[in-house]
């Protein structure tokens, strides 16, 4: 066996100081906080580990910095104090630079490492695989690994939701987990853990569903606006806990979430500059690593680059006028689109109606994360951005935690230049809820005015401090959308 190799192999075994070292920050011992998706992962652990249950195949995935290994390590921890402590640790990246093929490092595995066969095992055993996507034939390993390795939890992460999802085979055995940027209320979790020596504030459980429930799903504005109306308490009690915490001041949280920490990756970060280079170092991994994956036979990744940096400060994607203005095909603006939201820099949307609507018209592309877009417009504006391109920003958070809560198809947009089109257009129940951004704006005259025949309306703004029904629509604070 090749040196390297063996030597690989036998650092493959999970043991509890290397998972102290990937879940402790080096320089405070802080504990990297969990996200929410957390509890989840040990549910899924819990149930193989001790009753077979599925699934037992898990990927993560998701935009680059937005914490996939962390979570892998924490639920590692987890099977390591709870279950077993038969856990190995696999970087792929790191076996595409020794020059090896994943599916031999398994075989070499069996061989020296546990010295049976996968389908030799009788006890559990827990499988990491860290960037699995680097390897060429993965999907085709990972297929034989869970066919074979039936005792096994194996849990990988990757990238991109499209490498994770690319056999029709492997889909059907691996369950994905789409891993999104921080919601608020783990960001101000995170934030009061590093500040409040370990403690974590969070709101009253089952708020976000709540909202969530209430906004999205009522009959009426009246039934949307009382069941709104419950969790007043309880949302209030929650930002005083905030506010209540010293250095911690709950505008400057929402502020600094939007613009630069909304990305995990970024939490320990002091320096908005540092911040937005290591963003734009993000872009041009993404660019260099994961698109040839995507789409192969495309060289050119200054094109690329200047066609993120036109989404930056465009709204309405026109492919026609960008093929002009980049240098490409038509037909290659779209696909190109369709790629940057599969490597999950991009959320687009399609124009409200019918099917003939969302084929002819153009769409429209949010960014994943605002931080994204703010990254990019810095280059050409500073940090003092004008308004309309923070406004910009507010509408790439709203539009990532509408795709978290709300299933695909659901979110849309009206298309035209009607001055009295509404942001948005939620198709739920037998009517739509049509929603709009201010941020500051209290008037409604985007939403009563619509030609849309809707439920009711939502104004989501800062101009407003409380929930308000006026007619039939309501006002939302921003920051109690948040909570969603």
């Amino acid at each position: 066996m090749d040196e390297n190799l063996k030597y690989y192999l036998e650092n493959t075994v999970v043991s509890k100081s290397a998972i102290e070292s990937r879940l402790t920050h080096p320089i405070t011992k802080l504990r990297y906080p969990t996200r929410l998706v957390y509890v989840l992962l040990k549910k899924y652990a819990n149930d193989f580990l001790k009753s077979g249950s599925e699934p037992r195949f898990v990927s993560l995935a998701g935009l680059r910095g937005v914490g996939k290994t962390t979570l892998l390590w924490q639920t590692a921890n987890y099977i390591y104090l709870n279950h077993h402590k038969d856990i190995y640790f696999f970087n792929v990246n790191t076996l595409k630079n020794l020059g090896i093929d994943l599916h031999i490092a398994l075989e070499e595995f069996q061989r020296h490492i546990i010295k049976k066969r996968f389908n030799e095992l009788s006890e559990p055993i827990t499988l990491l695989f860290d960037e699995v996507h680097d390897d060429d034939n993965w999907s085709k390993t990972l297929k034989i690994l869970y066919d074979e390795a039936r005792t096994a939890f194996i849990l990988c992460t990757g990238s991109s939701a499209l490498l994770l999802n690319q056999t029709a085979d492997l889909a059907r055995r691996m369950r994905i987990e789409k891993i999104y940027p921080f919601k608020f209320i783990e960001f101000v979790a995170a934030k009061t853990y590093m500040e409040n020596n370990g403690g974590m504030v969070y709101p009253e459980r089952g708020l976000s569903n709540g909202l969530k429930e209430a906004l999205f799903y009522s009959e009426t504005p009246e039934e949307a606006f009382r069941k709104i109306k419950v969790y007043e308490n309880n949302v209030n009690i929650y930002f005083n806990k905030i506010n209540s915490i010293k250095g911690l001041q709950l505008k400057d949280l929402w502020q600094g979430y939007i613009s630069y920490q909304n990305i995990p990756n970024f939490l320990f970060f002091k320096d908005k500059y540092t911040i937005n280079d290591s963003i734009l170092d993000l872009f041009k991994r993404v660019i260099l690593e994961d698109i040839p994956k995507l789409k192969p036979t495309f060289a050119d990744f200054t094109k690329i680059e200047r066609l993120i940096l036109r989404l930056a400060g465009s709204d309405e994607i026109n492919p026609e006028k960008l093929a002009g203005v980049i240098g490409v095909k038509q037909n290659d603006i779209n696909e190109l689109i369709d790629i940057l939201a599969k490597a999950e820099l991009l959320n687009v949307l399609l124009p409200f109606g019918g099917l003939d609507t969302k084929i002819v018209k153009n769409k429209k592309a949010f960014f994943m994360s605002p931080s994204l877009r703010r990254a990019l417009l810095s280059n050409l504006y500073g940090q003092n951005l004008p308004d309309q391109f923070r406004s910009k920003l507010i509408e790439d958070i709203i539009v990532m935690y509408l795709r978290r809560v709300l299933a695909d198809g659901v979110i849309s947009f009206l298309s035209g230049n009607d001055e009295v089109n509404p942001d948005f257009v939620i198709e739920t129940r037998d009517k739509p809820i049509l929603l709009e951004i201010g941020t500051s704006k209290t008037s409604l005259r985007q939403l009563t005015k619509s030609n849309v025949k809707y439920r009711y309306g939502i104004l989501i703004s800062n101009g407003v401090t409380e929930p308000t029904l006026k007619g039939d629509c309501i006002q939302i604070p921003f920051s109690w959308f948040l909570l969603l």
